[in-house]
C-alpha cells in the first residue's frame, strides 16, 4: 500500500492502486445500485470519485449521507459524458482509473478482474468489460467495441452462450465499464470535450491503437447495464452527437490512405442514417443543428487530425485489421436488408 502526504506529513490517507470515476446527471435512483455494487467488490484497493454533471435531484445529498467514502466533483452545468470523466481522471489517484456508468451494477469480481489484466499484460493500455443487458441477464450488452463505418458492439443483444467468455484483443472498450492505465491519458490524451458523449470511447480507443496501445477484452470482469437509462432521455440530442461524432472519429483519426478507401462508402451510409431519421420522426430542425454542428467544430477537428497523424506508430494496415471489417456497400445492405424491410414497413403503417 503506497501512502500520501498530506501537509507534510506520510501515513494520513493510502493512495489506491485504482480509481473508479462515475459520471452522474440526475441519477439519484441508479446511484443506489452501481454503488452498493462497488462496496461488494472482492478487491478493495480503489477510490471512488463521482463527477456529478450538474443534477437537480437529489444525487448529491444521496452520497452525502449514505456513501460518505465517495469523493463528489460537483459541475455547475451539465457538461457532457467527456467533460465528466476527464474532471474525474485528472482527480484521481490511482495508477489505473475505471470509468462506470452509473446505470449498472457491477459484478462482485469486476474490478478485479480488470486490474488483473492491466497487471499482467503489460504491452495493454485499456480493457473492456462484459456488459450485460440489466433487466434481461441472458443478453449480452457489449463484448467489445469495433468501429467499422459506424462503429459496432460486438454481441448487442445476443443470448449469452459462453461465445464470448475468451479473453481477446478487440478494437476498442466501451467506456461505460472499462479501465485505462491512467499514464495512457498523458500519452494520447483525454476524452475530446467537443463530442459531449457517444463514440468518445472509440475515438480515445483509437488514438491508443494508433501509438501502440493494445485493448484486452476481460469476460470475467462483467457489468450489468440499464441501457440509456439516462441519454434515452434526449433522443434529438443523441441522434446528432451520434451521426457528429462518428464524423469525427474518421476525420480526426483514420490513416489517410484507409480513410481514401472508405469515405465513399460512409458518406451513402450516413446520408442513409440521416434520411431514415427524417422518414421516422418529420424532424427537420434537428438536421439542420447537426451539420450547423459539424460545420462549427470542422476546424478543431482538422487540427486535432494534424496532431495526431505526425504521432502514428502503427501501419495503416494494422489499424485496418483492428478496426474493421469494412464491407463493401453491397454486402452491407445485403447484411441489413431485413432491418431495413421492417424498418419502412414500420414507418408506412405509423402514417
Amino acid at each position: 500500500m503506497n501512502w500520501e502526504a498530506i501537509d507534510g506529513r506520510l501515513g494520513i490517507m493510502p493512495i489506491p492502486e485504482t480509481s473508479v470515476v462515475i459520471p452522474n446527471w440526475n441519477g439519484s435512483d441508479l446511484l443506489k445500485t452501481c454503488l452498493s455494487s462497488l462496496k461488494r467488490q472482492i478487491y478493495q484497493d480503489f477510490e471512488i470519485i463521482v463527477v456529478d454533471n450538474g443534477s437537480s435531484d437529489d444525487s448529491i445529498q444521496y452520497i452525502e449521507s449514505v456513501h460518505p467514502e465517495v469523493r463528489i466533483i460537483k459541475l455547475p452545468v451539465n457538461k457532457g459524458f467527456c467533460a465528466a470523466v476527464n474532471s474525474g481522471i485528472k482527480s484521481a489517484r490511482g495508477k489505473y482509473v475505471a470509468l462506470l456508468n452509473n446505470d449498472t451494477e457491477a459484478g462482485p469480481a469486476w474490478l478485479g478482474e480488470l486490474v488483473k489484466a492491466l497487471n499482467e499484460n503489460i504491452d495493454v493500455g485499456l480493457c473492456a468489460s462484459k456488459m450485460m443487458n440489466y433487466f434481461n441477464r441472458n443478453l449480452i450488452d457489449n463484448a467489445g467495441d469495433m468501429l467499422c463505418y459506424y462503429g459496432h458492439t460486438v454481441g448487442r443483444n445476443e443470448i449469452d452462450a459462453g461465445q464470448y467468455d475468451r479473453p481477446r484483443y478487440i478494437f476498442s472498450a466501451c467506456a461505460g465499464a472499462a479501465i485505462y492505465r491512467k499514464e495512457l491519458f498523458a500519452d494520447v490524451g483525454f476524452f475530446d470535450e467537443d463530442f459531449f458523449a457517444y463514440y468518445e470511447d472509440i475515438d480515445i480507443g483509437m488514438r491508443a491503437q494508433l501509438k501502440g496501445y493494445k485493448c484486452l477484452y476481460v469476460p470475467a470482469a462483467v457489468v450489468y447495464h440499464m441501457i440509456q437509462a439516462t441519454s434515452g432521455q434526449i433522443p434529438a440530442k443523441r441522434f446528432i452527437w451520434m451521426q457528429r461524432n462518428i464524423i469525427c472519429v474518421h476525420l480526426k483519426n483514420m490513416p489517410v490512405k484507409l480513410l481514401g478507401q472508405i469515405a465513399a462508402t460512409f458518406f451513402i451510409l450516413h446520408s442513409y442514417s440521416t434520411l431514415l431519421y427524417i422518414i421516422k420522426t418529420k424532424d427537420i430542425k434537428t438536421i439542420i443543428k447537426l451539420y450547423c454542428n459539424i460545420i462549427k467544430i470542422l476546424p478543431r477537428t482538422i487540427k486535432k487530425r494534424s496532431d495526431i497523424q505526425k504521432q502514428i506508430t502503427v501501419p495503416a494496415s494494422y489499424i485496418k485489421s483492428i478496426a474493421g471489417p469494412f464491407p463493401t456497400l453491397f454486402d452491407y445492405f445485403k447484411k441489413h436488408i431485413s432491418r431495413i424491410k421492417d424498418f419502412f414497413k414500420t414507418s408506412l403503417l405509423d402514417k
